[in-house]
């Protein structure tokens, strides 16, 4: 916690509870590393950072300097057998795995290593030493110049889900090159990876022609958005959603929270996903549901309903009839306010005290902590997100779309990245509340 969280936004990862009134759609921030979880030469599991970024402040003028280490974790064995290794594709000799082992390592299944063994199934493969006799610590860095040097000099795609900072392309998880460019008020396609387009055959895939007996009961799905919020919606979200929200309501449909509710009719992505994930979604449904989701993008939907409603007048009065009664004390009263380190030291051991007392059902002395968390300056969603579960449960509604106008305007007054994933997610339980405070 300090610095790289203040330049990279990378705050600490928010507790999320698996049901209905939660948001499943909200994504970590950053799962590179699969959890920190690497695997070892010998088949074991080694908690690691995976990525490691060193910064050294330049006290003559100010600036920082930002260097990475090895993409490797040290087990701390004292062996000097380790060796690095490549896979490859005998036809055309492109590498798509490097990893450093000792043993029989090079040739073992990889259970992480997911596209690299799929790659290895469809095409005859081999395996190659690059470097044997090492230490652990110089199989580690070779293993992250090889890697680089791949990268660097090569058009092969690594599979590799970590790879070193600072080389001249990421490995093959990226887009496509033939993925369409984003366009205004223009949905977008679900995209296939390079790897899995060059190895797979996988094409980008456009959403379903939108169907008005299709959005009888929809699910908004707000995860993977880049810079289709500047692009697509000309920055200007909000008014998409909201319009959007206000015709499908004002026309009798429902909005959902769960994906795989048994009513669910349509998914509607608010941006965009891989093809294979989507696949994976809709193998998960067919299993749940015994049937596949038609699955449209919110620009397709929002021109659908414009054409079959007309022009959408939204309400501009609705918070002038919230009247929240609580003890929270006012922002300009708060501690730490603009001490991120210090409100999260101070103030987080009351949200960790308090969601455990909301868990067990004692939501009064929950929101009692939570007070104390925001008091002392706990700022992270992970607090509001909890605050608004409360209020849920005890159905007041007032308190809830209070607390969440607070969240978003702090989140957005923070001089750091934010995930815009929260902000949706957060807009939709307002939303939701506002519509239950009216029944």
């Amino acid at each position: 916690m300090g610095l790289f969280d203040k330049l990279f936004g990378n705050k600490k990862k928010d507790e999320q509870e698996e049901n209905q009134n939660s948001f499943e759609e909200m994504r970590k921030l950053n799962d590179k590393t699969k959890d920190g979880e690497m695997e070892e030469e010998n088949g074991n599991k080694k908690k690691g950072s995976g990525i490691s970024i060193n910064l050294k402040p330049n006290y003559e003028n100010g600036s920082i300097t930002i260097s990475s280490s090895h993409v490797g974790v040290s087990t701390g064995s004292t062996a000097t057998d380790f060796y690095v290794y490549e896979w490859f594709i005998k036809e055309t000799g492109e590498i798509f795995y490097v990893g450093k082992g000792r043993g029989n390592r090079y040739k073992e299944y990889h259970t992480r290593a997911y596209e690299a063994e799929k790659i290895r199934k469809q095409y005859e493969t081999d395996s190659r030493f690059v470097s044997t006799g090492l230490t652990e610590d110089e199989a580690i860095e070779f293993e992250s110049k090889e890697m680089a040097r791949v990268l660097n000099e090569t058009n092969d795609r690594l599979t590799n889900r970590v790879i070193p900072l600072f080389v001249n392309r990421a490995n093959g998880y990226s887009r496509s090159p033939n993925t369409p460019e984003l366009k205004f008020e223009t949905a977008p396609v679900l995209f296939a990876n390079e790897i899995e387009e060059h190895y797979f055959g996988q094409k980008a895939r456009t959403f379903d022609e939108v169907e008005d007996k299709n959005l009888k009961a929809v699910v908004f799905i707000t995860r993977n958005i880049r810079d289709e919020i500047n692009v697509i919606y000309g920055g200007n979200l909000e008014k998409y959603q909201d319009e959007t929200n206000a015709l499908l309501i004002g026309s009798g449909k429902n909005i959902l929270r769960s994906k795989y509710a048994k009513s669910v009719s349509a998914w509607i992505y608010v941006g965009d996903d891989e093809v294979q994930n989507y696949e994976i979604d809709q193998q998960q449904a067919l299993e749940k549901l015994g049937r596949n989701i038609p699955t449209y993008h919110l620009i397709d939907v929002w021109k659908f309903l414009k054409e079959q409603y007309g022009a959408v007048v939204l309400k501009k009065n609705e918070s002038s009839s919230i009247n929240p009664v609580h003890l929270r004390v006012p922002l300009s009263e708060i501690k730490n306010i603009h001490n991120w380190d210090r409100g999260i030291d101070e103030g987080m051991p009351y949200w960790e005290k308090g969601d455990k007392e909301r868990k067990m059902g004692n939501l009064e002395k929950a929101i009692e902590l939570f007070d104390k968390a925001r008091y002392n300056g706990y700022n992270a969603p992970a607090l509001y997100i909890s605050y608004a579960m409360v209020f849920r449960k005890l159905k007041d509604y007032d308190n809830e779309v209070a607390i969440i106008d607070e969240c978003i305007e702090r989140l957005r007054a923070e001089k750091i990245n934010v995930n815009q994933n929260i902000i949706i997610g957060m807009r939709d339980r307002r939303a939701k509340a506002l519509e239950l405070k009216q029944k």
